[in-house]
């Protein structure tokens, strides 16, 4: 089944913890359910079942104890009070009012399924006036989620079919009811169930707030920079098949596309330049050229579209045609064909590279797999492509802050120090059993390391003080109200390698003329923490790039 977003017409919803606050005990609900059944001497499957799946093995596996009935009609009343008790307190969840008002507005029926008992559901839905369009309580079903039987009765009530809805929830039974009923599913993280829960059950979209739905239905606009790594995901996922001659496809936090023709391992990348005016050809190839890097292959062949904004002059595509040459032919690349034109349509100029390339020579035989203990380093300075970018940009203003010689070469920072990093990968690969590395470009430092906890499913922590910046990232950005971490950053590596080998490469690179620092290692919890001193914090994450906030 081909599950499209514009067949969309319904969201069905999880109630508690989704919708509105949740205040049941279950923990005191659950002891006195196990002190009770063992007085009464019954057969006690498993523990941790919950409490409705409880009650029903206790009914089918204890027939003839004669104080069976009394006892789930006992459990069931402290149930139904507590939920009564719960429903008092509760209250919707931020957004959630909002998001079914704009849902119902585009024409999105809103669909309740919940474990919950109908009085307290009703209770709270008239209390704050939730518009829905079907309620289905476990009072209305013989056999709750995640059954198919509850979301299956739901759907037809509102009239849709499995792939015309979108089951949203806060807990793993919601996303195993959308898997029975082949629907899209949406978990929304909590406290009780983390991001990697839901990767778990293979949830198709994991949102952390409950509002980022209106990104699938067009009510909420998408920023500025890179997509969300969700909903890449989902399309990745959803529209990307291949056969088995592709070794490292489409996935978050990979750089470039691995696949084996029959003569050999070829290594293939596409990146756009649309941040930045001049140099555009030079930026445009060594992009390109350091993602294929980062995974191991050596560029080859180079093609290239670029789109012209009207006005532009014939010396101006020049100027672009010989930044592309020159390093296409520093770098032994082949630029083998592309595309040219003058469009209306763009404000800026675009150019669109794609680069293909093998295997490097004598690389160095990967490790086993990343594991807790691991470290992270960091090859050349955090920000070369950005000083670059905003001495440039901010020319005549920032020579009220540095003299025009340092701010000339401020601007030439993206050839020297350069934002290459062809020698460096090269002296990585080729003597050290890389786990894995990374090129920090849009959303800087912090995007290229919480793609490689996504991708690797890990967590990582680095010291502060540890980390290389280029020496005057952080007065410009300072001038400008930048955050250094969030800021695009070509021209330096993040990478793991096995902690035997840690120190021993970093006094290698060193020895090499490069500037190369242990800053952290990978440990046993979900995302990315940065320590300064005895301080340790979550990094934080940037939607938008800093250099798009000049």
């Amino acid at each position: 089944m081909t599950k499209k977003l514009n067949k969309l017409k319904g969201v069905i919803f999880d109630f508690d913890g989704t919708l509105v606050s949740i205040h049941i005990d279950f923990k005191k609900l659950k002891k006195n359910l196990l002190e009770k059944a063992e007085e009464a001497s019954f057969q006690i499957p498993d523990k941790n079942l919950p409490i409705l799946e409880f009650l029903e093995y206790i009914r089918k596996n204890n027939s003839e104890n004669n104080k069976t009935e009394d006892f789930i009609s006992d459990i069931n009343m402290s149930l139904l009070n507590e939920e009564i008790r719960s429903a008092e307190k509760a209250r919707p969840l931020p957004g959630s009012l909002k998001l079914i008002k704009d849902l119902s507005e585009k024409g999105i029926k809103i669909g309740i399924f919940t474990r919950n008992c109908k009085q307290a559901v009703n209770c709270v839905i008239e209390k704050f006036n939730i518009s829905c369009d079907v309620v289905i309580t476990r009072d209305d079903v013989c056999n709750v989620k995640p059954a198919r039987e509850h979301l299956e009765k739901t759907a037809k009530l509102l009239g849709l079919k499995n792939n015309e809805i979108l089951v949203v929830g806060d807990h793993s039974m919601d996303i195993k009811s959308a898997k029975n009923f082949q629907a899209l599913s949406c978990g929304i993280v909590s406290e009780y169930f983390t991001r990697y829960d839901f990767e778990q059950e293979e949830a198709d979209f994991i949102f952390e707030n409950l509002e980022d739905i209106g990104y699938l239905f067009g009510i909420k606009p998408l920023k500025t920079g890179k997509l969300p790594n969700g909903l890449l995901e989902y399309l990745l996922k959803t529209y990307i098949k291949n056969d088995s001659s592709v070794i490292e496809g489409p996935k978050i936090g990979v750089d470039c596309a691995v696949f084996k023709p029959d003569a050999d391992i070829l290594f293939a990348k596409t990146d756009p330049i649309t941040l930045v005016g001049s140099d555009i050809g030079t930026y445009l190839v060594n992009v390109n050229i350091n993602d294929i890097l980062v995974m191991g292959g050596m560029p080859r062949w180079f093609l290239c579209s670029l789109i012209f904004q009207q006005g532009t002059t014939l010396n101006e595509i020049e100027g672009v045609f010989s930044q592309i040459s020159y390093h296409c032919n520093k770098y032994n690349i082949n630029w083998i064909g592309g595309h040219t034109e003058i469009s209306e349509s763009v404000k800026n100029n675009v150019a669109c590279g794609f680069l293909t390339g093998v295997n490097i020579k004598n690389r160095h035989k990967r490790e086993e797999a990343i594991k807790e203990g691991d470290k992270v380093f960091l090859v050349r300075e955090v920000g070369i492509e950005a000083v670059s970018i905003i001495a440039r940009e901010k020319y005549e203003f920032l020579k009220e802050h540095f003299e025009v010689e340092i701010l000339d070469r401020l601007v030439n920072s993206i050839k020297i120090p350069g934002i290459n990093i062809l020698n460096e990968a090269k002296l990585l690969w080729e003597n050290f059993p890389i786990k894995a590395m990374h090129d920090p470009t849009e959303g800087g430092l912090s995007t290229a390391l919480y793609e490689l906890a996504y991708r690797y499913k890990i967590g990582i922590e680095f010291t502060e003080e540890k980390l290389i910046f280029h020496p005057y990232i952080w007065e410009l950005a300072s001038i400008f109200d930048l955050n250094p971490y969030g800021i695009i950053s070509s021209g330096c590596i993040v990478g793991i390698i096995g902690v035997n080998q840690a120190e021993a490469m970093a006094e290698f690179m060193k020895t090499k003329g490069v500037k190369c620092a242990i800053i952290g290692e990978v440990v046993g919890k979900d995302g990315v923490y940065i320590k300064s001193g005895k301080e340790e914090k979550k990094l934080t994450v940037f939607e938008r790039d800093e250099i798009t906030k000049l």
